[in-house]
């Protein structure tokens, strides 16, 4: 088989075929739903490529677990609680990217600790570092794609915003096993069927 690939900046795009492995690391990829490589780069500029992505591109970032990318785990360094949202800088700068980026998506599990009931003192979500953005009605394929597209965004954009777990619809990502690239997640608490807890309405998103 004849592979076209063209060199887009840092980018290998694949018009047809497999790509040929490129030996850097860290790195990312873009793969479709039958497991072809779209694309691969370096995560400083990955962004770039997903970012407003049409064509072929934009319709594997709709369809599931498309973006993989392997980064160093974030530093915490400096990542204090700030009102009125009590959500740390860096979360509040994903909220602010995310809004930007995918308009005003419905989102929540942040607030001050009296508006958190049944939360774990010690989770992400308490500590203000995890934001949850809903996707529903949960069973509409428009929603699911939408939802796909904002936790493929954020896998490409860990690197930069220090995001440290992406969960979507029976997936994870996490930036500490990142050379696994997404894996099927289960919840481990009370009731791991629920759909809440499957994650199946909402991507979580949390950073260091």
């Amino acid at each position: 088989m004849v592979v076209a690939a063209v060199l887009v900046g840092a980018f290998l795009v694949v018009a047809l075929g497999r790509a040929i492995p490129v030996p850097w690391q860290p790195g990312c990829s873009l793969v479709d739903p039958s497991g072809e490589v779209i694309a691969q780069g370096p995560p400083s500029e990955f962004a770039t490529l997903v970012a407003g992505a049409e064509g072929a591109v934009g319709r594997a970032l709709g369809r599931g677990p498309a973006v993989s990318c392997r980064i160093g785990t974030p530093s915490t360094t400096g990542e204090e609680k700030e009102p009125p949202l009590g959500l740390t800088p860096r979360a509040q700068v994903l909220r602010s990217e995310v809004l930007a980026e995918f308009g005003r998506v419905a989102d929540g599990g942040f607030g001050p600790a009296k508006e958190l009931p049944g939360r774990s003192p010690g989770g992400a979500h308490s500590l203000g570092r995890a934001i949850d953005f809903f996707f529903r009605p949960q069973e509409q394929r428009s929603q699911q794609r939408q939802g796909w597209r904002l936790a493929n965004w954020a896998v490409a954009n860990a690197d930069r915003l220090g995001i440290r777990t992406v969960i979507y619809r029976d997936r994870i990502w996490t930036a500490r096993r990142s050379m696994q690239g997404w894996r099927d997640y289960r919840f481990s608490g009370p009731d791991p069927d629920n759909p809440v807890n499957r994650h199946l309405d909402h991507v979580h998103v949390d950073v260091a």
